[in-house]
């Protein structure tokens, strides 16, 4: 029987030259606007079917650049991977034009469900970009019956579309901390956004070369605008942070300086422990978390095996006691209440004629206006150090990455995870 005339929501489909016609399906559902159905075919040999489309010459043609009406040129094809259909690997093969832009010139048009130069549709760059957040890449590619070499590819072609401009401009208040990305001392530099807590730029290494990088990219204007910047006490960050930024205030984190002290304790610890005679030796054991965790969280046997440990050496107990009495000083409202504090709390450090503590109150001078500053801004890296953390999951799911740079797109994704791909209504 000759073919007859389809109607908007019916398709003709070819099995093995087979003519039959499909069930009424919307175009919408299929995603194939503004093409038409040409053909369908599929092997039982490699499990695939493969959607051949014809434009539909009814819509114009658009620059896919610029989204404006072009004059066709040249008519090309292109075969895509798309979504499986009922388990079966699907290959779409597209037509579609070379055009000639006024504004842009040449380009391939605009194409709804294929991004320029992708070699998968939308909808399957979103399923494997939002399964991969979740899954080990050799996982993915199983599920799509894929090379995981292909699965990446895909991934990082969508994330880097995804992630390609993320916004620098109204950034008034930063935070700057650095995550390790490979063993040896191998570090990532992590920028955020602190009004808006998000990351904004990810580079490589952690010194003041690192940081010039960003701050070229933020340029000298919005430069000026940053008010202050959460770092720690590192050296190179400092000095990377005045140069571009004078008029910033810098606040030095309040959970690195504890992490600081929390070193000094153990290294006081470790000092007494060698003094202590032996029938003492065994109070030291296995109390190194017990002198740098919260009190309150501690449990009843924790809580008396730190009483004993205070109460049989001096020194440990007026460095702990010292330790909780720092913490205190951020809960000062005023810059001329926390110098008070903070020299008080020096003072009482010196007295103690304990070196470590000493030497810490000398660094504590040194970076007085980065610790005072925090009661004009009283910012963290904590939102950073959570970021950490997410690094160190995505680097061990994937037993490391060999590709630096789609592995900072992950770090993005971490922080920005990927909506579930749903149907376009």
């Amino acid at each position: 029987h000759a073919p007859r005339r389809t109607t908007s929501h019916e398709n003709w489909v070819i099995f093995k030259g087979v003519i039959r016609m499909s069930a009424a399906i919307p175009k919408g559902i299929l995603g194939y606007a503004p093409y038409k159905l040409k053909q369908i075919s599929y092997s039982k040999e490699s499990i695939e079917v493969n959607v051949e489309l014809e434009r539909d010459s009814r819509h114009n043609h658009l620059c896919s650049v610029c989204n404006q009406k072009a004059s066709p040129e040249r008519r090309k094809e292109r075969t895509v991977k798309d979504l499986l259909f009922h388990g079966w690997k699907t290959f779409t093969k597209v037509e579609y034009y070379e055009v000639r832009c006024k504004q842009c010139g040449i380009r391939v048009e605009h194409i709804p469900f294929i991004r320029p130069c992708a070699r998968a549709t939308k909808r399957l760059e979103e399923a494997v970009a939002w399964l991969c957040q979740h899954l080990p890449l050799t996982v993915v590619a199983l599920y799509f019956s894929l090379n995981w070499k292909t699965v990446k590819n895909i991934d990082k072609a969508y994330l880097e579309h995804r992630f390609e401009a993320p916004g620098l401009d109204n950034i008034t208040v930063i935070g700057i901390d650095e995550v390790s990305y490979r063993k040896g001392h191998k570090y990532l530099t992590c920028v955020f956004d602190l009004n808006d807590p998000h990351l904004i730029w990810v580079g490589l290494g952690k010194n003041k070369e690192t940081l010039s990088k960003f701050f070229e990219q933020l340029g000298k204007e919005r430069g000026k605008r940053i008010k202050a910047v959460a770092i720690d006490m590192s050296k190179a960050y400092i000095e990377g942070v005045k140069e571009p930024c004078p008029h910033a205030l810098i606040v030095h984190d309040k959970f690195h300086l504890v992490q600081d002290f929390n070193k000094v304790m153990d290294r006081i610890r470790i000092d007494e422990f060698k003094k202590a005679d032996e029938e003492y030796k065994g109070f030291f054991k296995r109390t190194k978390w017990l002198l740098v965790m919260n009190p309150l969280r501690l449990k009843e046997d924790g809580k008396m095996r730190l009483s004993q440990l205070l109460n049989i050496n001096m020194p440990l107990n007026t460095a702990y006691t010292l330790g909780e009495q720092l913490k205190q000083r951020w809960e000062c409202v005023t810059v001329a209440q926390f110098n008070k504090a903070l020299d008080n709390w020096c003072e009482m450090a010196y007295e103690s004629n304990l070196k470590h503590l000493m030497d810490f109150a000398d660094m504590l001078k040194v970076h007085r206006s980065g610790l005072w500053s925090y009661c004009l801004y009283p910012i963290n890296t904590a939102i950073l150090e959570a970021n950490n953390r997410k690094v160190g999951l995505i680097r061990r799911k994937a037993c490391g990455f060999h590709d630096l740079k789609y592995f900072i797109l992950k770090i993005f994704q971490a922080d920005n995870p990927l909506p579930l791909p749903l149907p376009v209504p």
